[in-house]
């Protein structure tokens, strides 16, 4: 077991290349479904990925034949309100560092369900391959879908799409998905999946990258303001080359969006 392995636990599989970060979920026995462990160890390797300069950004998958089926329902009761907040907590820490982070790339490998889909909601492009499917089953367990996950589902798919998943966690194609706007392409296999999301990483970490992390965060805050409020922030990125400490640009640019 390589030492990324072992920093990042028995669950999750890091690798680095084409300058991205890939984090690779690795409980295959249980359908990649997560534990507060394994939630742990993705937002650990996470913060790896955005606090090392020599990464660009990060590619989100699985192994084996699911993405994630989310939070496996034997390792929590979801009548246990505090365990759930408690993981809940750690998850939306995560989109957060997805949202408001390096460029990422979600290739889906197979099943994504709760969590999974949670996920890839935050990252900036998602492929999947076509035998995938898209669920949300928590209302079946009498769990809210919380981490923001109202929030982007919105934004993403609008509220029609978003009250079938959440309220009547209905089940939708890759087809479908893609129809639907919660995820960008489709492949056939997994070797093409993961040969299209190294490529989109070649794509985006030959270029700038202060102007594309400030693309990023203008197109995921700038929607539900005013023109003018808008405009604003926009004028701040497109200065970036003003500054000649870009990090510190990016850090003080990233706080315009609390």
């Amino acid at each position: 077991m390589s030492k990324n392995n072992l920093e990042f636990g028995e669950n999750i599989e890091f690798s680095v290349k084409k300058r991205f970060g890939i984090i690779a979920l690795n409980r295959v026995e249980r359908s990649n479904s997560l534990t507060i462990e394994m939630i742990k160890s993705i937002k650990k390797a996470i913060e790896h990925c955005q606090n090392d300069d020599k990464i660009k950004g990060i590619i989100l998958t699985g192994r084996g034949n699911s993405f994630s089926t989310g939070i496996d329902l034997d390792y929590i009761d979801g009548s246990d309100h505090k365990a759930v907040k408690d993981i809940e907590q750690t998850a939306g820490e995560i989109c957060l560092l997805l949202y408001n982070g390096k460029p990422v790339i979600c290739a889906v490998n197979g099943r994504a369900m709760g969590d999974g889909v949670v996920y890839l909601l935050c990252c900036d492009y998602r492929i999947a391959v076509k035998d995938s499917i898209f669920q949300m089953p928590e209302i079946n367990s009498g769990i809210f879908p919380g981490t923001g996950c109202i929030v982007l589902m919105t934004k993403i798919i609008g509220i029609p799409w978003t009250k079938k998943m959440l309220m009547f966690a209905e089940k939708i194609s890759s087809e479908k998905a893609l129809e639907i706007g919660l995820i960008d392409q489709v492949v056939d296999t997994q070797e093409e999946l993961m040969e299209l999301a190294l490529k989109k990483a070649t794509f985006l970490f030959t270029k700038n990258q202060t102007v594309l992390n400030s693309i990023k965060l203008c197109s995921n805050h700038l929607g539900d303001k005013s023109y003018n409020e808008a405009y604003e922030l926009e004028k701040i990125g497109s200065g970036w080359y003003e500054h000649e400490d870009k990090e510190k640009f990016l850090r003080d640019f990233k706080k315009k969006f609390n």
